[in-house]
């Protein structure tokens, strides 16, 4: 009986996968996986590929579901590696999950053979990574965002693809992908590597720190300007000093102020940001309140010359007059309710 056929387009380039139900045995891993590739850096010390994966907690909870279910709910995708196996080009989750399933049971037929996609022998890992792209990054079956981020900087500084191209495959823009390679390139090259690879294990968790660095201008324009504050910023997310990945947002203005930033830099780990803020907003209110900036905005609006069309409507137009007024009084009664005159002009 003929095997089914499924043909896909990957680049441009037809590629034909034939369906099989491969023998559990005759399937390796893949080590380059993006999925875990970072976790088999950090966590295998001697263990197996198989114990670094199963060991992951979303793995756990794949078994389960595997087991209960009775199988695969989708077939895993192979290629010939010349070695005599088929390496897991994708599903390499799911092969542990079975081969750990078979290792329980190794009389039960249902773990006994893969179903699997089979690619061809010659595929370009270029077309490979565009393949696993359409179906981690912008398709359904998600990957976490480090993962994502790992799989630009693949593309792009392992496989040389152009940023249009990647960019195109992973349906997003230019700038997110350079962003995410520069990103994902500071954490690798100098966070994971200071200080004699001090904070080497806590790369996966605090991607995000170095994401919403390069989103900020700011932060940006000083790396380059202060050497020093690259390895700064790497020891601060390192030890704790910014607890969460969004503090990040903030930075640029604790680092404005002379006495926030002293306080930020020297102060105890646990309460530097919390001290740091308090000094910020003692000076700029806005900073810290949401009233406050809608003062801010009031206040340039008001102060700002392109207002012309405004003047004039307020001046002919009884309603937007008296929306104005209203807004007058308002604040007259706020200001003597925290005990602030209006000042006579």
């Amino acid at each position: 009986m003929d095997k089914f056929i499924e043909e896909v387009v990957i680049g441009g380039t037809p590629v034909r996968l034939v369906y099989d139900d491969v023998p559990i045995g005759h399937i390796e891993l893949d080590e380059n996986n993006p999925r875990i590739r970072y976790r088999l850096k950090l966590q295998q010390n001697g263990k197996g590929l198989e114990d670094v994966i199963l060991n992951m907690p979303e793995v756990k909870a794949l078994r389960k579901d595997i087991e209960k279910n009775g199988g695969l709910r989708e077939r895993v995708i192979l290629q010939e590696n010349g070695s005599g196996k088929l390496k897991a080009i994708e599903g390499n989750c799911r092969m542990v999950c079975l081969q750990s399933l078979h290792h329980k049971d190794p009389t039960e037929p249902k773990w006994k053979k893969v179903p699997s996609r089979i690619l061809p022998k010659d595929l370009d890992p270029r077309q490979i990574a565009i393949l696993l792209s359409d179906f981690h990054v912008a398709g359904k079956i998600a990957w976490k965002a480090h993962e994502k981020a790992g799989q630009v900087y693949h593309m792009a500084n392992e496989l040389h693809m152009t940023q249009d191209d990647i960019a195109t495959y992973l349906r997003t823009s230019k700038s997110t992908v350079n962003r995410l390679n520069q990103a994902y390139q500071f954490m690798v090259d100098r966070f994971l590597k200071i200080d004699d690879e001090k904070y080497s294990k806590l790369g996966e968790r605090k991607w995000s720190y170095f994401e919403e660095l390069f989103k900020q201008q700011d932060l940006r324009e000083l790396m380059k300007k202060d050497t020093d504050f690259s390895d700064d910023f790497c020891r601060w997310v390192g030890d704790g000093r910014l607890p969460e990945g969004a503090d990040v947002r903030e930075l640029a203005t604790v680092l404005k102020h002379s006495q926030a930033a002293k306080k930020f830099r020297e102060g105890p780990v646990q309460t530097a940001l919390t001290e740091a803020r308090k000094l910020v907003e003692a000076a700029e209110p806005e900073q810290g309140s949401d009233f406050f900036k809608l003062l801010a905005k009031f206040r340039e609006a008001c102060t700002n010359a392109t207002q012309v069309k405004e003047i004039l409507r307020i001046r002919s137009d009884k309603v937007a007059r008296q929306r104005l007024l209203d807004t007058y009084n308002a604040l007259v009664d706020f200001m003597r309710l925290a005990d602030v005159e209006p000042q006579e002009k």
